[in-house]
Parts: structure tokens; sequence; C-alpha cells
């Protein structure tokens, strides 16, 4: 059960609050953004979202729950590796105005996509650990 609230959230995490954050004019509108980097960014929202669609159809009709689990963690886990070497890329978190909100010293996109992570990587450890067990 705790498996799939864990699925369910971080799936909603990609089906919901990032298209409502990013669809604005910091991200997908943004005037400072190149057309190039508006693009990729609803193709990694609507990959994503996808993705989520797949990991809920895997645990409510097929009961896939290592499947999903590891789908959502490489969306998650990608996120977390593209924050961890953002500065040799270039990249950064920065709003238009340069600043980058913060929380106790962590962003919070960041600090949530870590912990669903880590979240993530305990249900897939626990479910293939069940499912490789003589009774699973």
């Amino acid at each position: 059960m705790h498996s799939k609230v864990i699925i369910v959230t971080a799936s909603l995490l990609y089906i919901m609050l990032l298209p409502f954050m990013e669809i604005s004019d910091t991200h997908v509108f943004s005037p400072s953004w190149p057309g190039h980097a508006r693009m990729h960014d609803v193709w990694q929202l609507a990959t994503n979202a996808s993705l989520a669609f797949v990991a809920l159809w895997l645990v409510f009709k097929r009961n896939e729950v290592l499947l999903a689990a590891t789908i959502l963690w490489l969306v998650t886990a990608s996120f977390v590796f593209a924050y961890l070497i953002r500065s040799g890329y270039g990249g950064d978190m920065l709003y238009t105005d340069g600043k980058e909100l913060v929380i106790y010293g962590v962003n919070p996109a960041y600090g949530i996509m870590v912990v669903l992570s880590v979240l993530l990587a305990f249900v897939i450890y626990f479910d293939w650990k069940r499912v490789k067990s003589p009774a699973g």
C-alpha cells in the first residue's frame, strides 16, 4: 500500500504539479528563453506525464509495482543528476530576475526530487525482494 501511495504521489507531480508550474511565463512562455529551450521543456513535460500515466496503469491494472517505480525513479533521479552536474553544462535554477528559490539552503525542487528518488528506490528494493522471494 505504501508503495502505491509513493507511486501515485510521484505520478501526480509529473501529471499535474510540474505542468502547472512550468506552463507559465517563467518557463514555457518565457520571453527570455529561446524557442528551442521552450520546445525541449514542453517535450520533457509531455514525456514525464506520459511515463507517469504508464506507471499508474502498471500499478493499478497490472499490479506491476517494481516496473512502475523503476520508470518513475529513472525520471526523478535524472532530475537529481541534472541538478548535480548543472555547473558542467551551464544549467541553473535561477528565475529570470537572477534569484533562486531556496529554503533552508536547499532548492525545494531539488529537495523534493531527492526525497522522491530515495522513496522510489526503497519501493524498488523492497518490491524486488518480494518478487525474488520464493513466496513472491
